[in-house]
């Protein structure tokens, strides 16, 4: 996935899931009884956090797709993209206390090093099936990225009230939300995906994944 199509894939899912929420905006507007108020506000505190973990995990697959696609040694890679190429043979040397095997891992994992980087974005993205402020960290940590400052201004906004309204309606808890909540977790949502859009590809484009020199 060469540049230009990175771009593409990021914008395209970018646009869908906003045009998405932002047509809640013109349901509320269009809805006049306090029931059917309800209802939409209940929707659309579900909507925001499935756009919120939907897009970040989406985007961050295109991201080693487009790692994938540059052929670049692991070895040229910052250490978290390393890490992520020779996961599977620590966890193998952690389950073994025989120092012969383990030399012969470590003799692996050199060797892994000279090679070129390929890994299956499933293993490098785990949004934990709860995309709190914690795993988001880990996430962008964990594909080599810097974690703004902007985005850790937005923890408390993150942990108690996207996901946390999340998780009450999901569970099945008959909490009400106004309308005023509801929006302003859209429009919450929509700026913190344009932010990660935009480190995305500012990253794709200046090949951000590669170890310093």
């Amino acid at each position: 996935m060469d540049l230009e199509k990175f771009s593409d894939k990021i914008q395209r899912e970018l646009s869908l899931r906003k045009l998405e929420m932002y047509r809640f905006s013109i349901l509320f507007q269009e809805g006049h009884d306090k029931p059917h108020l309800e209802l939409l506000s209940r929707a659309a505190i579900l909507l925001s956090y499935a756009h919120w973990e939907g897009f970040i995990k989406a985007s961050s697959t295109y991201y080693i797709k487009h790692i994938n696609s540059q052929k670049v040694l692991v070895a040229d890679l910052k250490y978290p993209l390393q890490a992520a190429f020779i996961s599977s043979h620590l966890r193998s040397a952690s389950q073994s206390s025989k120092m012969l095997f383990l030399g012969d891992v470590l003799s692996k994992i050199d060797k892994d090093r000279t090679t070129v980087f390929f890994a299956r974005p499933d293993k490098c993205i785990d949004t934990e099936s709860n995309l709190s402020s914690t795993a988001f960290k880990s996430l962008v940590l964990g594909l080599g990225l810097s974690y703004l400052v902007d985005y850790e201004t937005r923890h408390a906004f993150i942990d108690g009230q996207l996901l946390s309204g999340r998780n009450q309606v999901a569970h099945g808890e008959l909490t009400k939300f106004t309308r005023e909540e509801a929006e302003e977790r859209l429009v919450a949502v929509r700026v913190l995906l344009d932010m990660y859009s935009d480190q995305l590809m500012d990253a794709a484009r200046d090949r951000v994944y590669m170890a310093a020199p």
